[in-house]
């Protein structure tokens, strides 16, 4: 099973909520604010959306991209260890 189709059956949205993504993978970030700030800093290569041009929708991640990064991130790891 690939890491896309792993987060599918975990997640009922092709695209959660940054708040649900950082409390799920980024539990040592204590804000979305400093999440957005090291996503746009480029630090963690993630894509920011929001679902509608509304100053308060939520940003979403799309659970494509989070696979990506994933992926990167283990493939970064295996080559470590």
């Amino acid at each position: 099973m690939s890491t896309l189709e792993q987060l599918r059956s975990e997640w009922a949205t092709p695209c959660p909520t940054l708040t649900a993504v950082r409390e799920r993978y980024f539990p040592h970030i204590g804000s979305d604010r400093r999440l957005r700030e090291l996503i746009n800093k480029g630090a963690i290569p993630l894509t920011l959306k929001k679902l509608h041009n509304s100053a308060k929708a939520p940003h979403v991640i799309y659970l494509h991209d989070l696979a990506q990064y994933l992926d990167r991130q283990a493939h970064q790891d295996s080559q470590i260890a």
